[in-house]
């Protein structure tokens, strides 16, 4: 069930009206059967893996919490005792989720019988099966460290792990934070029911007017890669960025702004990440929650584990004090980034690009003190306006070269379409008309270019510290409701949609 189509503001209309008249204590229900509605409908198929999963998840954690319930005293040897049981619970969850990864690709052809119908391996991937893998590692993770109680009713953990706002694309969700939003009932706020919708409407507008416009040129360029050149594929690695960035952050927008007029308030995932001025500037920026989760359930203990900390003593001994921080900076962070690419895909392209982006954080930590004595040599001063909109820019082509490594599909592709941009200077392309090929005609260009500009002026006031909400809201209700109209009569009249029309998946929810 797509954010965007009919049937799921059919399901948040109704949930909407349920949810607030069932009394308090019962309206986590609500929200489950709505849940189960939204991710039934892509198939029953789909949900088996996913209840094996939250089943061993809440055994595992009922597990942990009796051992620690238990008449020992000595909390290292408790901790001990559930260890096991913990990672038999990341192992079974991590062993679904590289299975299905793998499937995604590579077992298309083989087939079984469910029901008396025949499904295909990959046809049986569940939805959001990354989310909410990590979500209940986190969440067995947190039971074993004592950071969060465990459920002892397995309904709740079925609410927490499938949240339908959040089991697409996130954010992924901690479960100290989000449990009591969900099982407590919330009441109905006009004003936030407002700035709810607001935001769905934000997001609409950046996915069917931005995304799926900048869609078209990525699908027809990379569809016949051959009978384009040079210019051309800046273009579509352009598109292709913008394509990501305002389907991602519309889905979050969509996602936030449905849980938001429910009363539960979800982490904010994404923060305008292109006004980043460096590479980890901006994976703090993008896709929040991922990075957090990483830090902390992977990076965080492998730079306390004692092997880690005793080569790092090691090397300081016979390297200097130097060398010995730099191994605890570049060990963690090179397992984060190889995990990160294989998070996002199995191919090749996808370790190359977790390579990419590890590599270009790894090198601005370990020479920073060199890169700062450049910059004083240069006599460069990092404060000044025009600086930082270069490193803003730099840090924008840094991300088009990602996208570069996986949005083709295929490294040769990657760099065949390098070696045209070199090799084939076509900049008549933009004057004679060629440039409609690529398959949108001047209207619609002018129109993705003109929605850019509306959302880079809104971004630019965010990031100014102004909310764009608030603001509107303050406005007097004539003005307010021109501003509601004219954002709803954009996305009907210049949304990508209608017969014939199939719009793409969100992105993010392949991974």
């Amino acid at each position: 069930m797509s954010f965007i189509s009919l049937s799921f503001f059919i399901l948040i209309s109704v949930t909407f009206v349920l949810y607030f008249l069932m009394p308090l204590k019962y309206r986590w229900i609500v929200l489950l059967v709505s849940s189960a509605v939204f991710y039934l409908y892509a198939g029953i198929e789909k949900v088996i893996f996913a209840i094996i999963a939250i089943i061993m998840a809440f055994a595992v954690s009922r597990k942990i919490t009796a051992i620690y319930e238990g008449d020992e005293t000595d909390r290292n040897k408790q901790k001990r005792a559930a260890k096991p049981y913990l990672m038999i619970g990341v192992a079974v969850l991590l062993f679904m989720l590289v299975f299905f990864k793998i499937a995604q690709n590579a077992f298309t052809s083989i087939s079984m019988v469910l029901h008396g119908k025949t499904f295909t391996i990959a046809g049986l991937i569940p939805l959001g099966i990354s989310y909410y893998t990590f979500a209940l590692i986190g969440y067995m993770a947190d039971v074993y460290w004592r950071k969060t109680v465990a459920e002892k009713n397995i309904f709740h953990l079925f609410l927490y792990a499938l949240f339908f706002p959040q089991v697409v694309e996130g954010p992924i969700p901690r479960h100290k934070k989000l449990r009591d939003q969900l099982i407590t009932g919330h009441s109905f706020d006009f004003r936030r029911m407002c700035f709810g919708l607001q935001r769905v409407l934000w997001g609409l507008f950046k996915k069917m007017v931005i995304a799926d416009r900048a869609a078209i040129i990525v699908s027809t360029v990379f569809k016949n890669h051959l009978a384009f050149s040079g210019l051309f594929y800046v273009v579509v690695i352009l598109a292709s960025a913008l394509q990501l960035y305002a389907d991602f952050s519309g889905c979050m927008d969509i996602a936030l702004g449905v849980s938001e007029c429910l009363g539960i308030e979800l982490e904010e995932n994404f923060k305008r990440p292109f006004f980043s001025r460096t590479a980890a500037e901006f994976w703090r920026r993008w896709h929040i929650t991922l990075g957090a989760w990483f830090k902390d359930y992977v990076y965080m203990p492998l730079v306390i584990s004692p092997k880690l900390m005793k080569l790092s003593k090691s090397v300081k001994e016979r390297r200097g004090v130097r060398a010995g921080k730099n191994v605890m900076a570049v060990i963690p962070l090179s397992i984060v980034w190889i995990l990160t690419g294989l998070w996002h895909g199995t191919g090749l392209g996808y370790i190359v690009w977790g390579v990419y982006w590890g590599a270009i954080i790894i090198i601005s930590t370990v020479f920073q003190p060199e890169i700062k004595k450049l910059d004083e040599k240069l006599h460069i001063n990092t404060e000044s306006d025009g600086w930082q909109r270069w490193q803003r820019i730099r840090t924008f082509l840094i991300f088009c070269g990602g996208r570069l490594l996986t949005a083709p599909g295929n490294l040769r592709i990657s760099g065949a379409m390098v070696k045209s941009v070199f090799r084939d200077f076509n900049p008549w392309i933009f004057f004679d008309g060629e440039i409609y090929s690529a398959g949108l005609n001047l209207q619609n260009l002018i129109c993705l270019l003109a929605s850019v500009l509306v959302l880079g002026f809104v971004s630019s006031r965010q990031e100014k510290g102004i909310n764009i909400r608030e603001k509107v809201a303050s406005y007097p209700i004539v003005l307010r409701w021109i501003v509601y109209y004219l954002l709803i009569f954009a996305i009907v009249i210049f949304g990508i949609w209608g017969p014939g029309y199939s719009s793409g998946a969100f992105m993010y929810s392949q991974y």
